[in-house]
């Protein structure tokens, strides 16, 4: 695999900033999630992108980064600055936006590569208005190229680049025909790219980069969440707050509620729970759309289960001291029981399939909407605290998590059964 890059900067549309960090900026933190190392910048005001050489913020902590000056982005300037240690690298325009997997499938490539757009849609259209034009679809400014190949070229490097394309020297990758499902969002999303936006477009571009921060096989508790975590996130991203101080300030507020719930504040507790639900979503929509994303921030899922789990027991808890429950206890084990049941049908699926189960077909997705969850437990509880009987709520979450069980283990079971012939 490629990694090391050389990255075009034309002129100062790179420094624009889109959802709190500069277009070049943002360009860098995706290139090291694709395994890149080590990045050249060539510009011709290299002065201005020296803080990008001396400063190594820690989401691109890993990244070697070269300042060297460059005129008019020729094809002999490209060959001058590679890399003696490298056969192929990446370059790519700096005032270009890319979805991470268009990146990641260019430095897979085994030979000259490009990316290009044969049907690019409405949403972006008026962002890549200056995209220059190949048979095979617009440049998207950015491939991969074996150092031979540079070094018979001339001229302009992007003229050179449609040239390749047009005679077959350089693969065109389309990225209509790339896959639309996204691993790490669980939905289906075309794989996005465009240039830095103008003024009159920023906010239009900055409204794709939120909407691909949004997670498929949405509960419909977080479908209402979902417009409130958006409208957050646009505000917080423009701040200096990272997703790790959202991450612990949500984790405070929740042991609040638990607190709340031991002592029978249970109208209080279920509103924290509730203003929980819509911040538990906001820490990684922030990792997302600034590219902070880390290995570590799966954790968080850990520190989420926690706190969840502290909100039933002190539920059973008092409701079995206050004598509002007798038994209370019973259903938290039913409920503890039938989640660890649907857990192992849950980590089946997944293991064979790589999905999650909500995401595998309608029906499954229909149970994600209703299904013993976090976020529809609270809303069954508020609405047991508002007709005066949370007893009962409690009683109708630990049988949803068992009916929810029930329904999940004949699919994995076929799954696993399946997949083993």
């Amino acid at each position: 695999m490629v990694d090391e890059c050389i990255v075009l900067v034309r002129d100062n549309a790179a420094l624009a900033k889109l959802c709190g960090i500069s277009v070049l900026e943002r360009l860098l933190r995706t290139l090291q999630r694709c395994g890149i190392k080590r990045v050249t910048i060539l510009s011709s005001t290299p002065e201005l992108l020296a803080d990008y050489a001396s400063r190594r913020p820690w989401p691109r902590a890993e990244l070697e980064i070269t300042i060297r000056k460059s005129e008019h982005v020729m094809a002999e300037e490209i060959v001058g600055a590679w890399p003696d240690r490298a056969r192929s690298l990446l370059v790519v325009r700096a005032d270009t936006i890319f979805d991470t997997r268009l990146l990641r499938l260019l430095v897979d490539q085994k030979s000259n590569a490009a990316l290009v757009d044969l049907a690019v849609t409405q949403e972006i259209a008026p962002l890549v208005v200056s995209a220059p034009n190949a048979s095979r679809g617009k440049f998207c400014g950015a491939a991969l190229l074996e150092r031979d190949w540079c070094a018979a070229q001339s001229g302009v490097f992007e003229k050179a680049v449609l040239n390749g394309l047009e005679r077959g020297d350089i693969v065109a990758l389309d990225v209509a025909d790339q896959s639309l499902y996204d691993v790490a969002l669980r939905r289906k999303l075309r794989p996005f790219w465009f240039f830095a936006p103008s003024k009159s477009n920023t906010a239009a571009a900055e409204q794709l980069l939120l909407n691909a921060t949004q997670k498929g096989a949405l509960d419909i508790p977080a479908l209402f969440h979902g417009p409130i975590e958006k409208f957050l996130i646009s505000k917080l991203c423009r701040t200096a707050i990272t997703p790790n101080q959202l991450t612990i300030f949500c984790n405070i507020i929740a042991w609040g509620a638990t607190i709340l719930f031991a002592t029978g504040h249970l109208a209080t507790g279920i509103l924290v729970a509730l203003i929980v639900g819509v911040l538990d979503g906001l820490d990684g929509r922030l990792a997302r759309v600034k590219i902070e994303t880390t290995k570590r921030g799966k954790l968080e899922h850990w520190f989420d289960a926690i706190f969840e789990w502290s909100w039933w027991t002190a539920l059973a808890y008092y409701f079995q001291t206050s004598g509002r429950l007798a038994g209370a206890f019973n259903y938290w084990l039913l409920l503890l029981a039938a989640e660890a049941i649907d857990g192992i049908a849950k980590g089946v699926v997944y293991f064979r399939t790589g999905k999650t189960i909500d995401e595998l077909n309608t029906f499954e997705r229909m149970v994600r909407l209703i299904g013993g969850r976090r976020n529809v437990y609270v809303w069954i509880l508020a609405i047991g605290v508002l007709l005066h009987a949370p007893e009962k709520a409690f009683i109708v979450m630990a049988w949803l998590e068992a009916a929810t069980a029930v329904v999940h283990l004949p699919h994995a079971a076929w799954i696993f059964f399946q997949k083993r012939k």
